[in-house]
């Protein structure tokens, strides 16, 4: 009996013996190299990326940029690798976070590899240069989408988060276990899921360079694909900086806000409308223009008083005669002019994707268009008139599409995480608003406008551009100074696919000044750009 008590005390003593010298080894954390990494594991979130938004030709409007990092471990291995490849104000940050037990994050500045220390690429939301600022709008700083597409689709985006994490191993007191190393966890990162837009994004950076090289400090460039109504660019200046909002803030010029689809005074690009109202009313007039036209006491002039002399449509348009439109008005009535202004959307919001819209502009009431003044200022698109660039691309597109009037999109498909369309966005319908006689007779209008008129600076040997030009009065004054918008809006073919682009600039000087030539750049760029990918 005594026996089987003492053999079982020394059996209790050698357990509790082996129980204490394992506590001992953990509570003073000693290490040894190759350690299991059975026990727990730590990680750390290195990059969170929401969805993706791509081109129409499904290039990257974001997530497109890589930048290399090095993620250090705190440990004397991973301090013998950084005395030898890390600048010495690097050095002075990995020592500082050693010291607290923490990893350290850097900029790659080589390609460092080993058991404590890896370098990683990670993509970057936003490039440095990024273009299509304003349609894609920027995040807040909790990674919501705060304007643009980024808000609109905010709850798609975020859905389709993907996160790149590093793991190591520690013991039961969180310690880091030698020889385990990095290990990168990558969860569907870098994720193909998200949206298309109608956008191209090489007719978008030709837009936005356009802008800069003209010297544009505000203002945007429009173009859409005539006959479907896809947004192919949207480009406003200034831009805002994806990178440093808080710099962007501090732009007197609104660097925030997006001016192709803002409204404005509109002017003369606003005649050919009511010259296809006039052209479907089966109305000829013969006018003969001394300069200025007495509507109702008030006396309304051409540009710098200028006496055009006997002029028809066509003629009336080239030299753009105000005193011409302002008759032709007053003959056609406010009903006929109102009812075309009606369905090409002037005075709506147009969605251009879900919960994403342009400015509403304004119409006159009709009620004040009773007055002949007023009917006056209307006809050739001053007074409370005021559209934004997209609705008026859209409006000239009637004209380069037969007589078809369709609403503009911007959303083409969305996305899955292979990448692939899992569904298409339907194209609004079209529905005609003009016949083809009027067509016809507005084409060739447009054409001579450009070829013979005030738009002969957008005129080019490589493509057939029509359009009309505009010197809008604002109604905004600086220093007693009147701010005039000045405005290009045309269309022109390449490859049988009618390009419809406006140009405006806040504060110009004349539209056959400021915006002709760009329209006529742009539209070579476009022809050169196209041909460029059929030999490809």
């Amino acid at each position: 009996m005594c026996k089987r008590v003492i053999s079982a005390y020394f059996c209790l003593m050698i357990i509790f013996g082996i129980l204490v010298t394992n506590l001992s080894l953990i509570c003073l954390n000693i290490q040894t190299p190759h350690v299991s990494a059975t026990g727990n594991t730590k990680a750390t979130e290195i990059s969170n990326l929401r969805g993706t938004i791509y081109d129409c030709n499904m290039k990257k409007l974001v997530n497109g940029t890589e930048e290399s990092i090095t993620v250090i471990l705190p440990t004397q291995n991973a301090l013998k690798q950084v005395n030898t490849t890390f600048s010495d104000s690097d050095k002075q940050i990995i020592y500082e976070n050693v010291s607290k037990g923490k990893i350290s994050i850097l900029r790659a500045n080589s390609e460092t590899i080993g058991d404590d220390i890896k370098t990683l690429n990670i993509i970057n939301r936003y490039s440095k240069n990024q273009s299509c600022v304003h349609l894609i709008g920027h995040l807040d700083s909790n990674r919501k989408g705060a304007t643009g597409l980024e808000k609109a689709y905010d709850n798609y985006l975020s859905r389709c988060d993907s996160t790149l994490r590093i793991k190591w191993s520690t013991n039961a007191l969180g310690h880091i276990l030698l020889g385990n190393g990095l290990e990168v966890e990558k969860n569907n990162y870098p994720s193909l899921e998200g949206i298309q837009l109608t956008v191209d994004l090489s007719i978008q950076e030709i837009s936005e360079k356009l802008l800069e090289k003209y010297k544009v400090s505000k203002g945007s460039i429009v173009v859409i694909n005539g006959e479907t109504s896809e947004i192919l660019a949207c480009a406003s200046v200034p831009e805002f900086n994806c990178l440093n909002l808080q710099e962007s803030l501090k732009n007197e010029d609104s660097a925030f806000l997006n001016r192709g689809i803002v409204s404005y005074s509109v002017g003369s690009v606003f005649k050919p409308f009511l010259a296809a109202v006039a052209i479907e009313n089966n109305i000829d007039l013969t006018y003969e223009c001394t300069g200025s036209i007495n509507i109702g006491g008030s006396i309304f002039r051409c540009s710098n008083g200028t006496a055009h002399g006997t002029v028809d449509m066509k003629t009336a348009m080239e030299k753009s005669c105000n005193c011409y439109f302002i008759l032709l008005g007053q003959k056609l009535g406010s009903e006929k002019i109102m009812s075309l202004c009606k369905v090409l959307k002037f005075g709506e919001a147009l969605e251009l994707a879900d919960d994403f819209f342009t400015s509403k502009g304004h119409l006159p009431s009709e009620e004040s268009l009773v007055s002949p003044q007023v009917l006056a200022n209307f006809s050739f698109g001053q007074g409370e008139l005021l559209v934004n660039p997209i609705q008026m691309a859209c409006a000239y597109a009637v004209f380069a599409n037969g007589g078809y009037y369709r609403t503009p999109t911007l959303m083409k498909a969305i996305i899955d995480e292979n990448g692939q369309v899992v569904q298409k966005v339907k194209l609004p319908e079209k529905y005609r608003i003009l016949n083809e006689k009027t067509i016809e007779v507005t084409d060739d209008i447009l054409e001579s406008v450009v070829s013979n008129g005030n738009g002969i600076k957008a005129y080019s040997r490589l493509v057939s551009n029509h359009g009309k030009t505009a010197t809008a009065q604002s109604g905004w004054y600086e220093n007693e100074r009147e701010i005039n918008h000045t405005w290009f809006c045309g269309y022109f073919f390449v490859d049988g696919i009618p390009y419809v682009a406006v140009i405006l600039k806040e504060d110009g000087m004349s539209g056959a000044q400021d915006c002709a030539p760009i329209f006529k750049d742009l539209s070579e760029n476009i022809y050169y750009m196209k041909k460029y990918r059929n030999k490809s």
